[in-house]
């Protein structure tokens, strides 16, 4: 663990806007402080623009939740059987979208549901006073928000942008590394994991380019530029993972023969230039084109060939671009480059069935915890329903949330004592708000340090969480032994439930979440065999993204997993590669059996069948490519060899070498 300058400014400036919060809602008689308090460590972040994107989601959240728990609460007070139900379905609801939305969007959502439980819950038996708790929950969230975006903002602050340009250049660094080792003479071992790394970084990039709309910065990358951008950088994945198999494969098979001699000259052209950024791509380009013009399409490491040149012509093009609009971004006061075009939607995966899982649940866990309110008619109830639907919410992105739960449990146990501490020891001797910021300097300045190392941060929030709702600081300090027992108690009860019911119903391992991409990307590869052939280039764009956003998913899981399991997830940019074969083929309409039964295949295998292609796909592919031969015009021959041999690669990649079935004959 790291605490260097960085960290240390940061923990001061939550402290600054911790304090800052505390002091407004004291001055303007609000009655619970510690919720602005507790605002500020919970919205910030090490960067100022992810400071305002998490506060305009978690203000705007906050009043979604408060209007329906004031619609909700007054008109089931009088079934609360109902009003359970109601409120558990309400956070249920919530978290599954957020679930499928996958942005830092997904925050406002998460809030709207949970906070209708905080409100709600503890509303029950003052119902009359809903609207006004919800209006106090609205307004200390918002000075809590404000604080910490002004603190952030003003004092040292971290552009994203900027940020994001450096973060930019190393991605583009890494795929520049990873293409230089594929064109290599000999096979170099590092390049599945720099292609998994690589896949996660630029998913990672588009997560974090939601944040640049907020950011501080006065000049900021435009959505159309890093839009743009991130198109490039996904097409590099596929194009690199075929050249490498391509190349692979040809120098595996034995010395190049005199006709392919070219061939070779060609690659470490296009070696060069990828290592040495300022030299031009055009002479990369024409090498690549004389070099294409005197292959002959006789024989099948020929065909390679073809197919290989190809695909390094697409990827010189895919790179020098990406080398423009990473440069733009680092720069985003000059021009826009020529290339830059509509924005287009980044859709990512979405899986249906785990968020529905995770909902459920929730749903459960919520209204057992009511449920064993209202039968022990214990006042505390209301917050172990509560804290249950914050902490299912928490985790639920993680495959197995029950470990973050059991953390934050026992982070939440740790609090307890220091908060104790302060609360029947410390506070009683504490008079005036001065005082009051000595005292808290020591353990929020040491607990903000630590939250800002990212290892830590989960440990730190249920920790800080604790801390200042064990201290519960209002206007009028009152100590009740009592009360702070049982508050606690049913906190503790409320996270063991959330445990309970995850482990019962929402737990799967990586090697399940690694199948569960798989199947969709299956069903993805089915539909874009099947689509029209006429259909719009943006749907395999948006085909592409999602296949690329599976590819980072798995490759958070790699390290996780038996290594058959590896394998089926490195298979996965094979599929990548399969349907940016598909996609090219499917206006031809001589095709159209072929992708019926590419169709058949996949949606077999997601369907749960694992079985193997059957040989009547590869004769089907054999067969086109013979006819692909025989066209007239050169170009269009050339085209349709170079994307059926890329198709039989991946579909068939220990097939034996492609004969004419006439020539054997």
């Amino acid at each position: 663990m790291r605490i260097g300058l960085r960290e240390t400014v940061f923990s001061i400036n939550c402290f600054a806007a911790a304090m800052l919060a505390l002091f407004v809602s004291f001055s303007l008689g609000l009655e619970r402080p510690f919720w602005a308090m507790a605002t500020v460590y919970i919205t910030s972040q090490p960067l100022s623009g992810a400071v305002r994107s998490k506060a305009v989601f978690r203000l705007a959240g906050t009043a979604v939740g408060g209007i329906v728990t004031v619609l909700l609460v007054p008109a089931l007070v009088n079934a609360p059987v109902l009003l359970s139900l109601a409120l558990a379905l309400w956070v249920a609801l919530c978290q599954f979208v957020s679930l499928l939305d996958r942005t830092p969007r997904s925050y406002l959502f998460m809030l709207a549901g949970y906070t209708a439980a905080l409100i709600g819950f503890p509303s029950v038996t003052h119902p009359e006073a809903i609207f006004d708790t919800a209006v106090l929950r609205v307004q200390e969230i918002g000075i809590g928000v404000l604080c910490a975006a002004f603190i952030h903002a003003i004092v040292w602050p971290r552009s994203v942008s900027q940020v994001f340009g450096r973060r930019v250049a190393g991605v583009l660094a890494e795929a520049e590394t990873w293409i230089a080792d594929v064109l290599a003479a000999a096979p170099v071992a590092s390049t599945g994991r720099e292609r998994r790394k690589l896949a996660g970084d630029i998913t990672d990039l588009h997560v974090t380019a939601t944040h640049i709309p907020f950011d501080t910065a006065r000049i900021r990358p435009t959505r159309a530029l890093l839009t743009g951008m991130q198109d490039r950088l996904v097409l590099l994945i596929p194009l690199v993972s075929a050249v490498e198999d391509r190349w692979r494969s040809l120098i595996a098979a034995g010395p190049l023969p005199a006709p392919l001699a070219p061939l070779a000259g060609a690659v470490a052209t296009v070696r060069d230039w990828v290592t040495t950024p300022a030299l031009p791509a055009a002479p990369v380009i024409a090498t690549l084109r004389t070099a294409r013009d005197a292959v002959e399409a006789d024989g099948w490491r020929a065909l390679l060939a073809l197919n290989l040149l190809a695909r390094l012509e697409e990827l010189v093009h895919a790179l020098a671009e990406a080398r423009t609009l990473v440069a733009a971004v680092a720069d985003p006061a000059g021009s826009p480059p020529l290339m830059v075009g509509a924005v287009a939607a980044r859709p990512l995966h979405r899986d249906y069935g785990l968020a529905l899982l995770s909902a459920t649940a929730t749903l459960l866990t919520v209204l057992g915890c009511c449920l064993f309110w209202i039968v022990t008619g214990w006042p505390e109830g209301a917050v172990a329903a509560m804290i249950a639907a914050v902490v299912c919410c928490f985790f639920a992105t993680l495959d197995d949330p029950v470990p973050a739960q059991r953390g934050f449990l026992l982070w939440t146990i740790a609090s307890l004592p220091l908060a104790a501490l302060y609360l029947f020891a410390i506070l009683p001797a504490i008079d005036g708000f001065a005082m009051l910021t000595l005292a808290m300097a020591p353990p929020l300045l040491a607990m903000g340090a630590v939250m800002a190392n990212p290892s830590w941060y989960g440990r730190m929030v249920p920790m800080m969480l604790g801390f200042a709702g064990g201290l519960a600081l209002t206007n009028s300090f009152t100590v009740d032994a009592a009360s702070f027992f049982n508050a606690n108690v049913a906190q503790i009860i409320g996270i063991a439930a959330a445990m309970v019911m995850t482990r019962l119903i929402r737990s799967i391992g990586a090697g399940t979440a690694i199948r569960r991409l798989r199947r969709a990307g299956w069903r993805d590869l089915a539909a874009l065999a099947e689509r029209p052939a006429d259909a719009a280039a943006v749907q395999i764009a948006a085909w592409r993204s999602r296949m690329l956003d599976r590819v980072g998913l798995l490759a958070s899981r790699i390290g996780e997993v038996e290594d058959e399991e590896r394998d089926a997830a490195a298979a996965t940019l094979r599929e990548l590669r399969m349907g940016l074969s598909i996609a090219q083929i499917a206006p031809v309409a001589d095709h159209a059996a072929l992708r019926a039964a590419l169709a058949r295949h996949f949606r077999t295998l997601a369907s749960g069948d694992d079985v193997a292609p059957p040989a009547e796909l590869l004769d089907r592919i054999d067969g086109a490519i013979a006819a692909g031969r025989t066209i007239a015009d050169p170009e269009e021959r050339r085209g349709q060899l170079v994307n059926l041999v890329g198709l039989r690669r991946n579909v068939f990649p220990a097939a034996p070498d492609w004969q004419d079935a006439r020539a054997a004959a």
